[in-house]
């Protein structure tokens, strides 16, 4: 089975004409992805890093969500101005633009997520994850980087006889770098899709 990302871009003007689309292959999913699929898959615990840079113990009861609302920047798609290279072991964008209409901050609007679209002629299937982002800062601002957290708040773990309940641990899951910058003017909205395939 092969397991891949595309991301799509559009930049959508004030008028509602789109400014620009590209769509990508998404190169970099990392370590936290793989714990927390492991810790599900075999029932151990395992140490991951949270967007935060702590450590926290993982268990098979924890949760890759991510659904988040609007006006938040915790989980789900997040964009950046970082120009760092992607590495396995990232745990968080290297420059996250926050919500809000201030300067340099862009609004979130809530993930959207589409249920499996499967096409047997082919023997592929998909997810799509959506999200839109509304400049109203007063002056443009230029995505460099993307990025898909998730968020877990039911996991617990049994250590040494203990047992360990996790609230709202925040992990990346993929990082990616755009190849050009996108440059989204005062007024207009950036529609991100991280489309999650597997094949067979």
């Amino acid at each position: 089975m092969n397991v891949k990302a595309y991301l799509k871009i559009r930049v959508i003007d004030e008028n509602g004409k789109c400014i620009y689309y590209r769509r990508y292959r998404s190169r970099s999913f990392v370590i936290g992805f793989l714990n927390v699929i492991f810790s599900n898959l075999s029932g151990q615990t395992i140490t991951n890093t949270n967007t935060s840079g702590s450590q926290y113990t993982t268990s098979s009861n924890d949760d890759i969500a991510v659904n988040d609302s609007s006006n938040d920047n915790r989980y789900g798609i997040q964009i950046g101005t970082g120009t760092t290279t992607p590495s396995i072991v990232d745990s968080r964008l290297s420059a996250l633009i926050t919500n809000g209409t201030g300067a340099g901050q862009m609004q979130y609007g809530g993930d959207n997520i589409t249920g499996a679209v499967t096409n047997t002629s082919n023997n592929t299937g998909y997810i799509t994850v959506t999200r839109t982002f509304t400049n109203n800062s007063g002056a443009s601002i230029t995505v460099s980087e993307v990025g898909l957290v998730a968020w877990s708040g039911n996991g617990s773990a049994n250590i040494g006889g203990i047992t360990y309940y996790q609230s709202n641990q925040y992990y990346l899951i993929i990082h990616d770098l755009l190849p050009t910058p996108i440059t989204v003017p005062n007024g207009s909205s950036l529609s991100i899709s991280y489309e999650i395939q597997v094949a067979t």
